[in-house]
């Protein structure tokens, strides 16, 4: 299927956390599907250099710094992006913060260790983070009678292993509220689906060694981790404008 069969052309669209990564590769995916794209992260700079990119293949994208757990941040930034593009039909909530442990690696000593601020952090970006975007954008769907939300999670957030309590109960939250926006705004052509993704060979993994990417590839029935490419083609597939699935939780993770 090519770009042109998911009739995305023209639409307003918003990626969190576009700066690098899963976010960027959707943003320009979604760019060269015709998309005018915004592009939200924390930090400015990563995000004009997506921007310069996506405009190769759509112009007017837009980069905005923006804090996605701050609502009168988020609700000014969705604002000035309808006010700019017409409308707004996609979002991808892809923001996310990495969990101070590698894989495999939390010490069972450490398990009780985090404190309440820094374990709320993570229910801050991927629940809360989600929930402002999500809230910000829904009303302008209903407008256009057609959304489609993608919200990116994690495996962990499926099987509870690998990370702190915070991160993989944060991933949890994520998928169970895409569950409800799905049932709550099916009804005005709203979808509302999930990624689950494995390991990602992105620059939140910086600090992994190759021997941790060598042992995940070899637990990986297609025998590699994933790249940011991978996820971003499946949040294209749930994108599009004919689709008939919401509410799902796709686990990504090359069959392990």
């Amino acid at each position: 299927m090519g770009y042109l069969e998911y009739e995305l052309a023209g639409t307003g669209a918003i990626v969190t956390g576009a700066g690098t990564g899963i976010g960027a590769a959707c943003a320009v995916e979604l760019a060269k599907a015709g998309a005018k794209v915004a592009l939200l992260g924390r930090r400015l700079r990563p995000i004009e250099e997506v921007r310069a990119e996506c405009d190769k293949f759509t112009p007017g994208a837009l980069a905005m710094s923006v804090d996605v757990t701050n609502g009168a941040a988020v609700a000014e930034a969705v604002g000035k992006i309808k006010e700019a593009f017409g409308q707004i039909q996609v979002l991808v909530n892809n923001a996310g913060i990495e969990s101070p442990y590698q894989p495999g690696q939390v010490p069972i000593e450490d398990f009780f260790e985090m404190e309440p601020e820094e374990y709320l952090s993570f229910f801050k970006v991927h629940a809360l983070g989600h929930y402002l975007m999500m809230q910000a954008v829904v009303p302008y769907m209903k407008e256009a009678g057609f959304g489609r939300i993608v919200n990116i999670t994690s495996v962990t957030g499926v099987t509870g292993a690998y990370s702190s309590p915070a991160y993989t109960s944060s991933k949890a939250a994520a998928i169970c509220q895409t569950k409800a926006f799905a049932e709550k705004y099916g009804e005005f052509n709203i979808t509302v689906n999930s990624i689950a993704p494995g390991m990602v060979n992105t620059p939140m993994k910086k600090n992994s060694t190759p021997e941790e990417f060598e042992a995940v590839a070899k637990s990986v029935t297609l025998g590699r981790v994933g790249e940011p490419i991978d996820v971003a083609r499946l949040a294209m597939f749930l994108a599009q404008k004919h689709l008939f699935l919401t509410g799902q939780n796709i686990v990504q993770t090359g069959g392990v």
